[in-house]
């Protein structure tokens, strides 16, 4: 199973997100963008656009919207769809393969080019390739706005090199502290290229193909340390929104005899939350501590999670989330670095920063689950 990109779009709807947060530049860089831009029309292509986000919330409200023209480009039929439900007249959006330059004849030269989401997703040679044939899609003093993570190794500055040596001069690169993304713009100075249509640009793998993830819900483990307790809120944020979303009956009802139901999820993500506070506490106090089991299936019986009161476990979930944030905003180096002997999926021993990552991975898997369930 592949990265619910579906999911993974939800985390724009939490202010303090990361993705939020990179929107909120993205979208500074458009709207500078149509500010400086010569009176007529203005041609503008999006790859990899998704729900067409950055682009479509700018024009929402701009002076120069009805100037705008152009094209997303987006792979995924529902996103896709959202996107094209959301455009304006002159925008068009086309579900295609956005790593061929096909995708973009008629829209193309692009006084525009957003290229936000891919290089990530993309492998290093292809994303220096990309770059480089970038000016075949651009009219004269185009501007392009791309984003990419900086983990390890940082591949934000070989990028910034190859714009300048296609052509481009740098604009503004934004690295904001404790965030892991950067983003830049940049003008395109040199001479346009001849546009060929049957170039490939790119193949889209996916981050979480390239790193150790999760096979059924696509999250990658290969996040930085900085990004744990952003994602940590506004994933639980995600959680029991979706969750309080559901109906009184939905909520308690078993898809199958064996599977959970959305309440018996949310209980037990409240409980993940709270026992792994216990735990990162107890890494610091003593030495490679072996962590009791959760006893996750006897617990369900136990407390019986499907006869809780929904409103009241969404309300603990949240404080659970808030509380085990604010104890992670207090580590410092050695306490990210202390470990102790976690049982699942098999007994290893795991560092307070593996145990962060991972109750990431509960949130968003589990929402997965309430979704897929109600």
């Amino acid at each position: 199973m592949t990265l619910d990109w579906h999911e993974w779009h939800r985390a724009y709807d939490a202010s303090d997100s990361p993705l939020a947060r990179r929107l909120v530049i993205v979208q500074q860089g458009i709207r500078e963008t149509l500010d400086t831009a010569p009176a007529g029309p203005i041609q503008v292509i999006s790859m990899c656009a998704g729900e067409g986000r950055d682009l479509l919330g700018v024009l929402a409200d701009h002076p120069r919207a009805r100037d705008v023209r152009g094209r997303l480009v987006e792979l995924d039929p529902e996103l896709a769809a959202v996107a094209r439900a959301n455009a304006p007249a002159g925008i068009e959006v086309r579900r295609g393969d956005a790593g061929v330059a096909s995708a973009y004849a008629g829209a193309v030269p692009a006084d525009l080019v957003l290229v936000c989401g891919v290089f990530g997703n993309i492998t290093d040679d292809d994303m220096m390739h990309t770059i480089a044939t970038l000016p075949s899609l651009c009219a004269p003093g185009a501007v392009a706005i791309w984003t990419r993570h900086r983990r390890a190794p940082d591949m934000t500055g070989p990028v910034r090199e190859q714009f300048a040596k296609a052509g481009f001069d740098e604009l503004s690169f934004t690295a904001p502290e404790g965030t892991i993304f950067g983003v830049g713009m940049h003008k395109l100075t040199g001479p346009p290229a001849p546009f060929v249509e049957d170039a490939t640009l790119f193949s889209f793998i996916g981050y979480a193909a390239m790193a150790e993830h999760c096979p059924q819900c696509g999250f990658s483990y290969a996040i930085e340390r900085s990004e744990i307790i952003p994602w940590l809120r506004s994933d639980a944020r995600a959680f029991v929104e979706r969750f309080r979303a559901l109906d009184g009956e939905a909520v308690r009802r078993r898809p199958q005899p064996e599977v959970w139901s959305p309440l018996e999820y949310a209980c037990h993500v409240r409980d993940v939350l709270m026992i792994q506070r216990e735990r990162v506490l107890l890494a610091q106090t003593e030495i490679e501590p072996k962590f009791a089991p959760m006893r996750r299936d006897e617990r369900v019986v136990e407390q019986r999670y499907n006869e809780q009161d929904p409103d009241q476990v969404a309300g603990e979930l949240a404080a659970a989330a808030e509380s085990l944030a604010t104890t992670f905003d207090g580590f410092d180096d050695a306490a990210w670095q202390r470990t102790g002997w976690y049982n699942f999926p098999e007994p290893m021993l795991r560092s307070v920063e593996w145990i962060g990552v991972h109750t990431v991975h509960e949130l968003l898997h589990h929402r997965t689950d309430i979704t897929a369930r109600g």
